[in-house]
């Protein structure tokens, strides 16, 4: 039987290494003991490996349980789908070619090797499940606005279920069920120049939900992308990044959406699979997301 514990619960670091460690350093002041990481350990900011190592030196050092999520698919299917497509010097697929070319094939077995999700108990404190997207898909959004929430939650098996995926603290009760999100490490929405996770601190039988937002230097993490030069291997998602870490605002997935809509709504019939540069561009521009500082 435990009596206490507590366990940080993180999700969506994104390749961002400042905002991890600054966590980590967070959550080791606070004596957590455990650490449940909910996927998309790489994507949108420069060096991967060194967030691949950091992970592998908590691995070492504490019990980590690692979920898989949609970024992990996306290294291990384009592995096993060779004829995929992948070009650097542009938004749409730039930084899956960056990062794919910077990682092993041992990083992704061990990303192969992760669950999309998992039941976990500690001890005596109640069961809850761990998941990056749902427990079901591994990109289903468990976003608490969604028209198929309802049937979603009525369908989780525990009463607490830990998510990821969405990039926003959020705490909500449906059907009966809880469902937390963490937040985003390394590009959370509405949370400039922080990061995001939680802690659950099981006392006294229960789990208490502790959220934090944690400083750390943004300049520097887009010091280093700027290093790679991730603005010529993938012009339109490096500005996309920097404004929403410098800003909180405009998340890649609402930007990448309106590209698509506004070359399909074009007046020539669509005719690639990739998105046209020009669109990605109106889009940011449309949003607000440029930053040229």
């Amino acid at each position: 039987m435990v009596n206490q514990i507590s366990v940080a619960v993180m999700a969506d670091i994104h390749s961002n290494y400042e905002a991890f460690r600054s966590c980590i350093h967070t959550a080791t002041k606070k004596g957590v003991q455990q650490y449940i990481f909910l996927g998309d350990y790489l994507g949108d900011l420069a060096f991967p490996q060194k967030t691949l190592k950091l992970m592998k030196e908590l691995k070492r050092e504490y019990p980590c349980l690692f979920i898989r999520g949609n970024k992990e698919e996306y290294w291990i299917n384009h592995r096993k789908n060779r004829d995929e497509i992948w070009k650097t010097g542009v938004t749409g697929t730039g930084m899956l070619c960056y990062n794919y070319e910077n990682i092993s094939d041992e990083d992704i077995d061990f990303f192969e090797g992760m669950p999309i999700s998992k039941a976990v108990q500690y001890g005596g404190f109640p069961e809850f499940v761990v998941c990056h997207g749902s427990p079901f898909q591994v990109n289903q959004s468990m976003r608490p606005d969604y028209a198929y929430i309802d049937d979603l939650t009525k369908k989780l098996s525990t009463e607490l279920t830990l998510c990821g995926h969405f990039h926003r603290q959020m705490d909500y009760t449906r059907n009966g069920r809880r469902v937390l999100n963490p937040g985003s490490i390394g590009v959370p929405l509405r949370s400039p120049g922080k990061a995001q996770f939680l802690i659950l601190h099981g006392r006294n039988g229960s789990w208490e939900i502790e959220f934090l937002s944690v400083p750390y230097d943004v300049e520097q993490a887009i010091a280093e992308m700027d290093e790679e030069k991730l603005y010529q291997k993938a012009p339109g998602w490096y500005q996309i990044t920097k404004h929403l870490l410098r800003t909180g605002e405009h998340s890649h997935a609402a930007i990448a959406a309106r590209a698509a809509e506004l070359y399909h709504l074009s007046s020539t019939v669509p005719t690639q699979k990739d998105i046209p540069e020009k669109y990605w561009e109106m889009a940011i521009a449309e949003l607000g997301a440029f930053d040229n500082g």
